[in-house]
C-alpha cells in the first residue's frame, strides 16, 4: 500500500446526486477505506480513462481487490467514473460563471475589493510603502469609476485601448461639466494606470482643455428682476421671511460664485476699500465687505460683497433647514419662467441645479464685466485653476468681442428693484 495521504474533508466537489453518495459514503467509512478512496480518486484523477487494471496497479492491489473493496462500501467503479466527470463538469460551469461575472461593472465595493486585480493593485502600492489613506483614495476612486462608466475593473488591462480611451475621455468631460476639477481625477487615473500596467488616458489628455455643455447656462439680469418681483410679492402678501432669504441668498451666490454649501459656512471678514476705478465701476461702489466661505475640498476662500448688498444679506449663515426650503422655493420661482431661458440654462435647470446655475450666471457675469480677464475673476469667484472658467464662462468668438469692446456692469438686480428688497428687509428687521 502506497505511503498515506493527508485526508480531505469530502472526495469530489460536486453537487450531483452521485457526488453527495460518494461523499456520504466517504464521511461514513472507516479510516482505512477513507484512505483507500483519497488515494483511489487521486489515482483516477490523473488519468480518468486508464483501466481498472491499471489504477489497482498503482494502488500496489489486485484488480479483484479494488473491486472487492469498491463493493464492500457500496460503490461500483464507474459510479467514481461518473462522480468525477460531474466535479469537472461544474468546475468548467463555475469558471465560465467567474468569467462571465467578472466582466461585469462590481456589485458593490466589497466585491471589487476581491477582484485578482484590484487585489495585485492593492498589494502592489502597499509593497511600494504607500500610506494606507492613499491607497484607499485611489481604490475608492477606480470603484467609483468603474460604477459611472459600467465597466469591469479587469477592462482596464482587457479592452480595445481605443475603446476604454473613449469610455474615459466622456467620463472626464461629463465630470468637467459637473464643475468638478478634473486635474485630481486625471492624477489619479495616472496612478491608477501605473499600478496596473496599462494605459487608461489617452495621448495629450493632460493638455486638453474640457468644454462643458452648459457654458450658456446662466440667470441674466431680466429674469433675476422677475424672479426677485415674484418673491417681493410674495413676501408682501404672505409675511414669511423665507422669501426674503430667498432672495438674499440668491443675491450672496451671484456675488460670490459659491456653491450651496457655502449659504451654510460663510463668515463675514473686514470692510474693505478698492481704489482701482475699473473695478469700482463695475460694481457701482468702492466700498466692499470681506466674505470667508468654505469651498470644496476644505479650501476657504475669501470673497468681495459690494457693501450695498452686505446691508441686506443675513449677519449669520442659513440653516440646513432654511437652505432646503429656499431650494423649494428658488426651484419654482427659477421654472416659472423656464421657456424665455436659453437651451442651456434650460437643460441646467432640469437637472434641478438650482444654487450651482448661479455660479455659472457670476463667472459669465464677472468675465464680461472684465473683459474675460480670467486670472482677475478666478481670484474673486474662487477657482483654483483660471483656466477652468471654460467650462462654464466660455463665449464664442464674435461675442467675446463683442464683450471686450462693451462696457457691463456687475448688477444682482435693477437700482428701483434694489431699493425695494432693501425697504422690505429693512421694515421685517423693525418689525
Amino acid at each position: 500500500m502506497p505511503r498515506q495521504i493527508k485526508l480531505p474533508e469530502k472526495l469530489v466537489d460536486c453537487k450531483a446526486d452521485i457526488c453527495v453518495k460518494l461523499n456520504t459514503i466517504y464521511l461514513q467509512a472507516p479510516t482505512d477505506y477513507k484512505i483507500f478512496l483519497a488515494q483511489l480518486l487521486r489515482e483516477l484523477r490523473k488519468n480518468l480513462k486508464a483501466p481498472a487494471e491499471d489504477i489497482a496497479e498503482r494502488l500496489r492491489i489486485g484488480r479483484a481487490t479494488l473491486f472487492y473493496k469498491l463493493k464492500r462500501l457500496g460503490l461500483k467503479y464507474n459510479e467514481l467514473i461518473e462522480a468525477l466527470k460531474q466535479e469537472a463538469e461544474e468546475k468548467l460551469q463555475r469558471k465560465i460563471e467567474r468569467r462571465e461575472r467578472i466582466r461585469l461593472p462590481p456589485k458593490d465595493k466589497q466585491e471589487f475589493r476581491e477582484r485578482d486585480i484590484v487585489k495585485k493593485v492593492i498589494q502592489r502600492m502597499k509593497t511600494a510603502g504607500l500610506k494606507q489613506s492613499h491607497i484607499n483614495r485611489v481604490i475608492n476612486y477606480w470603484y467609483r469609476m468603474c460604477k459611472e462608466i459600467g465597466i469591469a475593473p479587469e477592462d482596464f488591462t482587457e479592452m480595445d485601448r481605443e475603446q476604454l480611451w473613449d469610455l474615459i475621455t466622456q467620463y472626464l468631460s461629463d465630470r468637467a461639466d459637473q464643475d468638478i476639477d478634473i486635474r485630481s481625477d486625471i492624477s489619479i487615473i495616472q496612478t491608477i494606470q501605473k499600478w496596473i500596467g496599462a494605459r487608461i488616458l489617452p495621448p495629450g489628455i493632460t493638455q486638453k482643455e474640457y468644454k462643458g455643455k452648459f457654458q450658456e447656462a446662466e440667470i441674466d439680469l431680466e429674469h433675476r428682476n422677475k424672479i426677485v418681483q415674484d418673491l417681493l410679492n410674495k413676501y408682501e402678501l404672505t409675511r414669511d421671511p423665507i422669501y426674503l432669504k430667498a432672495i438674499q441668498a440668491m443675491a450672496f451666490l451671484f456675488y460670490t460664485g459659491s456653491r450651496r454649501q457655502a449659504l451654510m459656512n460663510f463668515t463675514w471678514g473686514d470692510l474693505v476699500r478698492i481704489k482701482l476705478k475699473d473695478f469700482v465701476d463695475k460694481f457701482g461702489e468702492d466700498r466692499f465687505r470681506a466674505v470667508s466661505t468654505l469651498e470644496k475640498r476644505g479650501l476657504r476662500w475669501t470673497k468681495l460683497i459690494p457693501y450695498s448688498y452686505y446691508e441686506i444679506l443675513p449677519n449669520t449663515p442659513f440653516s440646513p433647514t432654511e437652505v432646503r426650503r429656499i431650494a423649494k422655493i428658488l426651484k419654482e420661482a427659477m421654472m416659472k419662467y423656464f421657456d424665455e431661458y436659453n437651451h442651456h440654462t434650460k437643460l441646467y435647470l432640469e437637472k434641478s441645479k438650482i444654487f450651482h446655475i448661479w455660479r455659472h450666471t457670476a463667472t459669465r457675469t464677472y468675465l464680461r464685466a472684465f473683459k474675460y480677464n480670467r486670472s482677475l475673476v478666478a481670484k474673486l469667484l474662487g477657482w483654483i485653476k483660471e483656466s477652468n472658467l471654460v467650462i462654464y464662462g466660455d463665449f464664442q468668438l464674435f461675442q467675446l468681442l463683442n464683450i471686450m469692446a462693451e462696457e457691463h456692469d456687475i448688477k444682482f438686480v435693477s437700482p428701483e428693484l434694489y431699493q425695494r428688497i432693501r425697504n422690505a428687509i429693512l421694515k421685517a428687521q423693525l418689525a
